[in-house]
């Protein structure tokens, strides 16, 4: 029987994954029959079926009969018990290969699957299936034309691309094909009449028997090695068919491939499941593996010991300026030097993204381990020619008592961490259990978050702007509140930061801009006096999102002309994309929408940069105002800020403005505009609407 072509060969691929079973359906289709089980007992009905499969793709992982369970009573059905396995495993756990080779898989295909791997060992596995069958139906055919039989052998073994021999009833080697000698380092004829044992096991114990099935026996699968001609061992799996006439043993055809390739993979996939690629640091698999070996110890000897977590601070900002691969660059300058600069840790691991894990054991090792991460970070590090000083907050968790398992203290030092950023975000916290209280609390927070948005909880309040030459008010300041079903009204300082952190200040900043655009174009059509909206844009908002377009489509839906709204942009927004700001903020003037730059002299900002950006009105910080009555300094920054903006020709307002003493010293620094609750707290729609309506107190 010739073997059968490629495309009738039958695959049958067994997953519970319906994406994985689409995946490998589209990989192999065009070149084989496929068939597709979703459970353990459906593989084992179709694999009975005819005509039988020629390989079987079988998942591990399954519900009701895991893959080791359909592979067991694969092997005990004489019917597919030849069928060769390919398992298909994430390999989770070290032993699993080790257990599936055991039980007769040929081969390990890791997921996610890489189409290469997967049509190179399909292929593989199927030429070596056709060598076993073939062998196997021109072993039944030997009874009836020996002669035939073994020219028909001849052919086949020269060609085949696997290793291929016999070996007689007395052990030796009465045919070889060129691939077997060529790995084994020999010529055919050095081989051929040689003792198996003594060529390929030579001296490690094992002989004949381990290719030569017992009497009466059926074929054998193995792994093992095969001693070569230079002495070095060649690892390989080989199957042992019986040859046999009239129920007489011959002798047996042993196949074998070299699985040196195969096992360098295991042992890649080993180091990927512990080390961390980017850094080569463990990774948490092997942290938790080393931190339960190090309470083990802790617990016998009555011990402590501390973890110590550190995240950077603002790392996103590098990633979004430099790029990410400059940012990778600084991760592992930052692995190496901390790998150097701290000998008291028992373990330095990577979590992931910007977090690292130290733990160690002794007396003042936490504290220590931060004051020595501290110390290291104080040093630049060099990126492309220029250099970056790097930040982190780091928290401390101390067993036995802040946790009793690694998990525990892992949860605890990270909860440490983000306390510490919640304060500065430069130095140590130790934990402390009403962090925990704290994260749930936020972790409540932010969930009601995602949901005020859909049930309208947010509304804007708006604060008055004043000219100081003529008192008259020309526009106000959109500021988001949200009404707490709980809570009850909560200012911009208790939901904003957490916006940014979790992802929402996006939606929540378009949310704000239309809900600004739409009740300033209300006031107009109710016939008052057209003022301008200014509305806040953050870093996040702005990095994230076609501001340009954004404003341009909330405009046309509202029906506000360009010349009424104002975007303040904060300082940070520097931190992005320094020409793309620039484009941006001249498409937005050319738009006619007017530019402010909020809390002036807080961030980074340059004349230069300043002049390049084309705004319209700087703001100064309140914290200068609220320190004027008392601080010649903020005095001086304000009449520096007002000065500044007169030569650039920018209108300047000073918000937070509380006391008659800090108006009149804005007055004498020139300021020409403010807002702040000595005129005006923020004010709902309809409240601002009277003021606009009834008028309101002059200067």
């Amino acid at each position: 029987m010739n073997a059968p072509r490629v495309g009738e060969r039958v695959i049958l691929v067994v997953d519970d994954s319906p994406d994985v079973l689409r995946v490998l359906g589209e990989l192999l289709t065009p070149l084989y029959r496929v068939r597709v089980a979703t459970s353990g007992r459906r593989a084992l009905r179709m694999a009975a079926q005819s005509p039988a499969p020629d390989l079987i793709l079988l998942d591990v992982m399954m519900p009701e009969q895991d893959g080791y369970m359909v592979l067991s009573l694969l092997r005990s059905r004489p019917a597919c018990r030849d069928i060769p396995v390919i398992f298909l495993t994430a390999l989770d756990a070290p032993g699993d290969e080790e257990r599936g080779l055991e039980l007769g898989a040929v081969d390990y295909i890791a997921k996610p699957v890489r189409p290469a791997v997967v049509l190179a060992r399909v292929q593989t596995q199927l030429e070596l299936k056709a060598a076993r069958d073939a062998l196997r139906d021109r072993n039944a055919r030997l009874e009836a034309e020996v002669a035939r039989r073994a020219a028909e052998n001849e052919l086949i073994l020269n060609s085949a691309a696997e290793g291929i021999f016999g070996v007689g009833v007395d052990g030796a080697i009465n045919f070889i094909n060129p691939a077997a000698a060529a790995m084994l380092g020999y010529r055919p004829e050095e081989l051929l009449g040689q003792s198996a044992s003594f060529c390929l096991f030579r001296g490690d114990g094992d002989g004949p028997g381990a290719v030569m099935p017992p009497p009466g026996g059926e074929a054998r699968d193995r792994e093992g090695a095969f001693r070569r001609k230079d002495g070095d061992a060649l690892p390989v799996a080989f199957s042992a068919v019986p040859m046999r006439n009239a129920g007489l043993q011959l002798g047996a055809v042993v196949s074998f491939t070299d699985i040196r390739e195969r096992q360098r993979y295991i042992r890649q996939l080993e180091r990927q499941s512990n080390f961390d690629d980017l850094t080569g640091l463990p990774n948490r698999n092997l942290l938790r593996d080393r931190l339960d070996h190090a309470l083990h110890h802790c617990r016998r000897e009555a011990a402590a010991l501390e973890v110590v977590a550190l995240n950077l601070n603002r790392f996103k900002s590098i990633n979004d300026t430099l790029g990410r691969e400059a940012g990778d660059e600084l991760l592992r300058g930052l692995a190496q030097r901390l790998s150097e600069g701290v000998a008291d840790a028992d373990t330095l691991a990577r979590l992931g993204g910007d977090e690292f894990i130290l733990f160690g054991r002794g007396e003042m090792v936490g504290a220590g381990l931060a004051q020595a991460v501290l110390k290291l970070l104080a040093e630049p590090f060099e990126q492309a020619g220029r250099e970056i000083f790097l930040s982190c907050s780091i928290g401390v968790a101390v067993y036995p008592k802040d946790g009793e398992n690694g998990d525990g203290l892992l949860r605890n030092a990270l909860a440490a961490v983000y306390q510490a950023k919640g304060v500065g975000g430069w130095g140590f916290r130790y934990y402390a259990a009403e962090m925990n209280a704290r994260s749930m609390e936020l972790l409540e927070l932010e969930n009601d978050l995602r949901r005020a948005l859909e049930r309208d909880e947010l509304e804007l309040h708006y604060q008055p702007q004043l000219r100081l030459a003529d008192g008259a008010l020309f526009g106000c300041e959109a500021l988001a509140r949200w009404r707490h079903p709980r809570r009850g009204l909560l200012p911009p300082a208790d939901f904003i930061p957490l916006a940014e952190a979790c992802g929402l200040i996006v939606p929540l900043g378009e949310w704000v801009l239309r809900a600004a655009c739409s009740q300033a174009r209300r006031w107009q059509d109710e016939g008052l006096q057209p003022v301008v909206v200014a509305v806040n844009v953050s870093a996040h908002q702005f990095a994230a999102q076609d501001m340009v377009e954004l404003t341009r489509r909330v405009l046309g839906e509202t029906g506000l002309a360009p010349r009424w709204l104002e975007l303040e942009l904060t300082e940070s927004v520097m931190m992005s994309d320094v020409e793309a700001l620039v484009l941006a903020a001249r498409r937005l003037r050319e738009l006619g929408v007017a530019l402010a730059m909020d809390d002036f002299g807080t961030g980074f900002s340059s004349l230069g940069f300043l002049k390049r950006l084309a705004l319209d009105r700087l703001k100064i910080d309140q914290s200068f105002v609220r320190d004027l009555d008392w601080d010649p300094d903020s005095v001086s920054i304000a009449s520096a800020i007002i000065a500044l903006a007169r030569s650039l020709k920018l209108a300047v307002i000073a918000e937070g403005v509380e006391t008659e003493s800090q108006l009149a010293l804005l007055r004498e620094c020139g300021c020409e505009e403010i807002q702040g609750f000595l005129f005006q707290r923020p004010l709902p729609a309809d409240a601002f609407a009277r003021l606009l309506r009834e008028g309101w107190p002059r200067f």
